[in-house]
């Protein structure tokens, strides 16, 4: 039985809250039997290689706890050496911490202005997001500053640019970081519980459709048996994706390299902060292949339930994608996806600091701590993403633009939280006085100058975003 269809805004659920194999529509069957079809013995020897894999890198991820995470100082990314060795580490994990980005007074500022922000109009507080830590406030003045700060869009350029293109024509420019307007979480002292699942951004279903994740043949190595050669860092691959074929709650509308956290607190480790998959191609690749597969023996206490003998092709195919339902967000857990062994493989992130940024792929899982100390002091953190120029990534900064100038909800989110008081025209000088004309430019403020890119295809990333935010300004022409 499907869960009751979940609406958009504020107080919304958007889990599904999947704990057991659950059929879907027979045409998924269908779409299954197509990426399978005239390949079996490829995907058949390709699982039995990661599950291989997966358990001998879970062994590395346990035994290392929060250690696994790549970190810098912001200072050192100039350094070719230092930055070069936490670049290596951070594309095989995909997750790192970049530390002191804001100077921590700085941070600290910031943090003490929201909370007066917030005290201001207790709306903000009556109206969480679909968990009770989220709230639905995009246009505070330190997120505002957040996204325009130098250091942050140089960060964000760094980081953007581990990606790269197989397609030399392809319309995306990490060069030219946009801001995207997500929200703020705040876990109080009083607070014993979280209720968010384990999980992936970008869809679920999606990525097995072919007019979702297959248009762009994103994981097209994968459905190969060939997943060792599959690479995450790809961007061309994922420019004409769909990730939400059915209007779901809380999905990105633009293209996010990374999905980020910025400190405005002291966060000790395991109390109440998030929990990653440091393994992010083979999370993926177990991810996509997991639905073909099934035991031999079910029973998970069999002392060999986990062993790559144990597993077989599905025959005939189900219409069960374990954790995917439409237009809910992908879920994981230890009864769907058992070789992952979450309470081994996910990590508590390491000790953060005001002004440090937690980033992590846009694949990879994560979740929050449900449990949380009452004798520490609350903690806020923004949500921060790293997102690339392209055409789509500018349509969607044209809608959010609007939503800023207006003061209402970021496009994404929806709900009926207005901040129109704090916005317009004092909310553009603000972004100018935080980031001068690249902040601007990223809030879509300002056409970006064209002559700044370094070659003809980034040319024509900028003149084909600058032309759908000022029209009046740019001919259209083929875009």
């Amino acid at each position: 039985m499907w869960p009751s269809h979940h609406g958009h805004g504020p107080t919304s659920s958007m889990f599904a809250g999947i704990t057991e194999p659950m059929p879907l529509p027979q045409r998924f069957a269908k779409v299954k039997e197509g990426l399978l079809a005239g390949r079996e013995t490829q995907i058949a020897a390709s699982w039995k290689r990661l599950l291989i894999k997966l358990q001998a890198e879970i062994e590395v991820i346990a035994s290392a706890g929060p250690s696994i995470f790549p970190s810098i100082a912001f200072a050192d990314l100039h350094d070719t050496s230092k930055a070069g060795d936490f670049s290596s580490q951070l594309k095989e994990r995909g997750v790192a911490v970049i530390r002191g980005v804001i100077p921590r007074d700085t941070a600290a500022q910031w943090k003490s202005a929201t909370d007066s922000y917030l005290d201001e109009d207790p709306r903000a507080r009556r109206l969480p997001t679909h968990d009770p830590h989220l709230y639905g406030v995009y246009w505070s003045p330190a997120q505002i500053k957040a996204r325009a700060h130098d250091n942050v869009l140089l960060a964000q350029r760094f980081l953007m640019n581990l990606w790269h293109s197989s397609d030399p024509a392809a319309l995306v420019s990490p060069n030219f970081p946009i801001s995207y307007a997500d929200r703020l979480r705040i876990r109080s002292p009083d607070d014993e519980t979280c209720s968010l699942s384990v999980y992936v951004d970008g869809g679920s279903v999606e990525r097995w459709e072919s007019d979702g994740y297959g248009v762009g043949a994103t994981y097209q190595r994968i459905w190969d048996g060939d997943w060792e050669n599959y690479d995450p860092w790809n961007s061309s691959t994922r420019l004409k994706v769909t990730s939400d074929l059915y209007n779901g709650d809380g999905v990105c509308a633009l293209f996010r390299m990374f999905q980020g956290w910025l400190s405005l607190s002291d966060l000790p480790v395991g109390e109440g902060t998030l929990l990653l998959c440091p393994m992010v191609r083979l999370s993926t690749v177990y991810l996509l292949l997991r639905p073909f597969f099934c035991p031999i023996n079910a029973s998970p206490a069999h002392p060999d339930f986990l062993s790559p003998d144990n597993w077989k092709l599905e025959n005939p195919t189900s219409s069960v994608i374990q954790g995917a339902l439409p237009s809910y967000p992908q879920e994981l857990n230890v009864a769907l996806h058992p070789h992952l062994q979450l309470a081994r493989s996910m990590v508590h992130i390491p000790c953060l600091e005001p002004g440090d940024y937690l980033v992590w792929h846009c694949d990879a899982v994560y979740a929050l701590d449900r449990l949380r100390r009452p004798d520490l002091p609350a903690t806020t953190i923004m949500y921060l993403p790293a997102c690339p120029l392209t055409q789509t990534n500018a349509l969607y900064l044209s809608r959010q633009r609007k939503a800023f100038l207006l003061g209402h909800p970021s496009p994404d989110f929806g709900g009926v939280f207005g901040e129109s008081a704090r916005t317009g025209s004092s909310g553009v000088q603000e972004v100018g006085e935080a980031g001068g004309v690249n902040g601007l430019r990223a809030m879509g403020l300002l056409p970006w100058d064209e002559d700044e890119a370094r070659d003809d295809t980034e040319q024509a990333v900028l003149e084909a975003a600058n032309g759908i935010l000022f029209p009046e300004q740019y001919d259209l022409g083929s875009y």
